[in-house]
C-alpha cells in the first residue's frame, strides 16, 4: 500500500467509525422490546435483561412452554452455566429454548416451572403462580442448589 492510499484508508476507517457509534447509540436507545405471545424481554429491575408480562397473566397460566435440549454437565460451562436447568438425573442440565432462561431469581417468585416429556423431547413449561400485572417482571426461584454452587 502507498503511503497516500494508507493514509485516505484510515481517514476513512475513522470517519467510519466516528459515524457508526453515535448511530449505534441512537439505534439502540430506539429499539423496541422483544416480545412473543405474553412476554416480552427488557432491561431487568434486577441485573441485565428480564422477562415482563406483556399483558395480564392469571394464576396458573401457562406463560410459555420451551423446547429443552437435555445435555450432560460437561457439555455446560462458562456463562451458560447460569442459564441452564436441572435435567432428568443428577448429571443432565436442560438447556431452554425461548424467553424461558431469562427469567430473572426472586425468594418471592410471581411464576414456576416444570419439565415435560412431549413427542419431540423435553420441555420447560412456565406457569402463573399468582395473577401477574401487565408490566410485572416475572421471576422464579432459582432454589438453594443453584445459590450453593455459585460464590
Amino acid at each position: 500500500m502507498t503511503p497516500d492510499i494508507f493514509f485516505v484508508a484510515t481517514i476513512a476507517v475513522a470517519a467510519g467509525v466516528a459515524a457508526g457509534i453515535p448511530a449505534g447509540l441512537l439505534l439502540k436507545r430506539n429499539s423496541p422490546t422483544i416480545s412473543r405471545g405474553s412476554v416480552r424481554i427488557d432491561a431487568s429491575t434486577v441485573c441485565g435483561r428480564g422477562a415482563f408480562a406483556d399483558r395480564a397473566i392469571r394464576e396458573g397460566e401457562i406463560i410459555e412452554r420451551c423446547p429443552a435440549l437435555e445435555v450432560t454437565d460437561k457439555d455446560v460451562g462458562g456463562e451458560l452455566l447460569n442459564y441452564v436447568f436441572y435435567g432428568s438425573e443428577e448429571n443432565l442440565r436442560l438447556v431452554a429454548m425461548g424467553y424461558g432462561m431469562l427469567f430473572n431469581h426472586s425468594p418471592k417468585p410471581n411464576v414456576a416451572y416444570y419439565r415435560e416429556d412431549s413427542k419431540l423431547g423435553a420441555e420447560l413449561v412456565l406457569y402463573a403462580l399468582r395473577d401477574i400485572r401487565k408490566g410485572e417482571e416475572l421471576f422464579y426461584n432459582y432454589g438453594d442448589d443453584w445459590w450453593s454452587t455459585r460464590k
